[in-house]
């Protein structure tokens, strides 16, 4: 069995090819387009949880408010 160090040592010219340039321009575009759509997706989602925040809230009040209102009267 080689040894993984002589592999490295035989193979070290491979790690400096460099991509053609049209190669980084299509991974570029399409990483952009995979940040677009995460930023979309996080800004719904925190709206959605300070949207569902401020319904519990309100709801918790609402109950105060109703059994405060039940036992007085």
């Amino acid at each position: 069995m080689p040894d993984l160090f002589d592999f490295f040592k035989e193979n070290e010219s491979k790690l400096y090819e460099r991509p053609p340039e049209q190669a980084w321009e299509k991974l570029e575009l399409r990483l952009e387009k995979v940040r677009r759509r995460r930023r979309r997706t996080i800004r719904f989602l925190q709206i959605g949880v300070v949207a569902l925040a401020l319904l519990l809230l309100l709801l918790a009040a609402g109950l105060v408010w109703y059994f405060v209102q039940r036992e007085r009267g």
